[in-house]
């Protein structure tokens, strides 16, 4: 295997880059590039084993389509909200959308190195405003701070890489991880004999969900056609404390069928403690409590909830490391010695590389901080929160298979209220505020699409080396053409012509950003601000630490700990019903049928999942012609 596959992962890529970017400035809908189940990549490899059982031409072998997926599933990180959707709104909104009144010229943007921002007017104004007839679109306005930002992405994406490289023996060998969200990949390019239908193509199970659930998406959207609103809607809400919170009861299939492949202890996890954090929500809004300071745009309901969540997520990296204790320090004596106490041979990179890449890249990221403006101290400490948030996301992601997640407390939100102003300077909040568009409100990450590549890897053999320059080249790949597009889009309509990118073009993330950083920049917080949140970032950490000693502990104790940290987080409040469900369909399976019924019931909720994959490309199809 190789250069086929290689090649057609590549093409696969750059479509892939482009998608996003494309339909959100067409107001086609989609957003099939902000998850981390990677809906393109699936679809990718379902036209790939089509193709294959139309005619024997088109074959792959397993290891070829597991890699053309692989390198797909990367490149869907960084086209929407992994990075690019996020960054170029910054990169060009401060300038555009700054007035005399708001003082962002003085507050923001005379204080942002000028490589992050473009610094050409007239190529900020046409993005916004579309390109005049005639004049030609000014490309290399944005190759300096589009090159710079693809070199800071290189680092922070090696470095990605290499730490999933030295959790991988632990989470798939060791702990044995189910990783949900690979489950379907793996069984679609599953065959026997020399047959070249996947052996789930031939399930009748399968194809009764993939058909009711097209079904399904089919009539309301002709129902959304032709009378405005759907035929049959699958959900609702329910109000809690005199209607000052809503429960939200979404049925979402995909979403069904993957918590079905969920450990139940693990989905018992992920719906239970967000009804607990929201009833806690819900009282302490009816008694009034509140804490002084604003609270994280991404996070909980309240500061209480947001900084519960930060302690649980501190705590849940910090046994990450304390479990893979041994097998880290003999990645360390193999990187720093000749001993051969552990092999690497099958490894995406080396131990020694992982290491220092590991290592490096941390104190590369550190470095871009303090070039950015922030001292050494906080830029510090604002990394070892990003990497508690992501390797923690990334965890959560490949032993629960979400296909959304998000902290509940961002990396610079951490920073920013629990390390005194004295330590960031004005010129640190600044900076810290421009770290929201890669660090805060992210629904995907190339940390998390490694740690399930190397899951995938293990199942189809792929070559270690030709799958770390799969990956490499697809990120390469994805930045280019995504930044294209998203560039060559805004001058073609105008990114202020798009009623489906407000949030992004029209000033959202800005206006957010500078609203979360200003004040701070003002009014510089105090010790009444950030000793609550200590407390209750401790409370949080103690709690998740009591939770993760009951799990190991007892085996009577039927609760995980994995949905504590991101209980109360806007992914989880739209899935947490469906999570529910799912756990009570297993759970019923399982007590009334037994674990082969289960087994035989799983093509089932994989086709739920297909089927609203498919149903999303299909739906851009018919909105080209018939917009609802």
């Amino acid at each position: 295997m190789g250069k086929r596959a290689f090649i057609i992962g590549i093409f696969f890529s750059a479509v892939i880059a482009m998608i996003d970017p494309y339909l959100m400035f067409k107001e086609l809908g989609g957003s099939f590039c902000f998850e981390y189940w990677s809906p393109p990549a699936i679809f990718a490899l379902f036209i790939l084993l089509l193709l294959s059982c139309i005619h024997r031409i088109f074959e792959l072998k397993t290891s070829e389509l597991l890699l053309i997926f692989v390198m797909a599933s990367t490149a869907s990180v960084l086209p929407s909200m992994g990075f690019m959707s996020s960054f170029i709104p910054v990169v060009s909104g401060f300038p555009y959308f700054s007035t005399p009144g708001d003082h962002w010229a003085e507050l923001i943007i005379n204080r942002t190195r000028p490589l992050l921002m473009l610094q050409d007017q007239a190529a900020i104004k046409y993005f916004y405003e579309g390109l005049p007839s005639g004049e030609n679109t000014p490309y290399f306005a944005w190759l300096k701070p589009m090159g710079f930002l693809l070199f800071f992405m290189l680092v922070f994406s090696f470095m990605s890489i290499c730490i999933m490289v030295l959790f991988r023996k632990q989470w798939i060998e060791k702990e044995r991880l189910v990783y949900p969200l690979t489950i379907l990949p793996i069984e679609m390019v599953r065959k026997t004999g020399s047959s070249r239908i996947p052996e789930l193509f031939k399930d009748k199970l399968f194809w009764l969900s993939f058909s009711l659930a097209i079904l399904y998406y089919l009539s309301n959207w002709f129902s959304t056609v032709s009378t405005g609103s759907a035929a049959l809607r699958l959900s609702s809400t329910v109000g809690l404390f005199r209607r000052s919170l809503f429960l939200r009861l979404y049925t979402n299939f995909p979403i069904i069928g993957l918590a079905y492949l969920m450990p139940r202890s693990v989905s018992l996890s992920l719906w239970l403690f967000h009804i607990i954090f929201t009833v806690q929500s819900g009282f302490l809004k009816m008694s009034g409590f509140n804490i002084a300071g604003m609270n994280d745009p991404y996070g909980g309901r309240s500061v209480v909830t947001t900084f519960q969540g930060a302690g649980g997520m501190i705590v849940l990296v910090i046994s990450l490391f304390w479990r893979a204790r041994k097998h880290l320090s003999s990645c360390f004596r193999k990187a720093f010695s000749s001993g051969s106490d552990i092999d690497d041979s099958h490894e995406l990179l080396p131990y020694r590389t992982a290491v220092l890449g590991s290592v490096l890249g941390f104190l590369a990221m550190v470095g871009f901080m303090m070039y950015f403006g922030m001292p050494f101290f906080a830029s510090f400490i604002f990394m070892v929160f990003a990497l508690v948030v992501f390797i923690g996301i990334s965890r959560i992601v490949c032993q629960a298979g979400l296909p959304v997640a998000r902290a509940q407390c961002t990396p610079p939100t951490y920073t920013a209220y629990l390390i005194p102003p004295s330590v960031i300077t004005p010129q640190g909040y600044t900076v810290l505020g421009l770290q929201f568009s890669w660090a805060a409100d992210i629904r995907t990450s190339v940390m998390a699409a490694t740690g399930q590549s190397l899951k995938i890897q293990e199942e189809a053999r792929i070559p270690a080396r030709l799958l770390f320059a799969g990956i490499m080249t697809s990120i390469i790949v994805s930045y280019i053409f995504s930044a294209w597009m998203h560039i060559h889009m805004g001058y073609k309509i105008g990114a202020l012509n798009i009623s489906g990118g407000l949030w992004f073009f029209g000033g959202g993330e800005t206006r957010l950003i500078a609203n979360l950083m200003i004040p701070l920049i003002n009014n510089p917080i105090s010790g009444n601000i950030i000793f609550p949140r200590y407390i209750f970032t401790a409370i949080g950490a103690f709690m998740m630490g009591l939770l993760m000693f009951l799990h190991s502990k007892f085996l009577w104790w039927p609760v995980h700990y994995i949905g504590f940290p991101i209980a109360e987080t806007l992914p989880l409040q739209s899935a947490w019903f469906s999570i529910f469900i799912a756990w009570l369909i297993k759970g019923l399976i399982l007590r009334f049928g037994g674990h082969n019924i289960y087994k035989k019931s799983v093509p089932f909720f994989l086709g739920l999942i297909l089927s609203n994959i498919t149903w999303r490309f299909i739906e851009v199809v018919l909105k080209s012609f018939f917009r609802p």
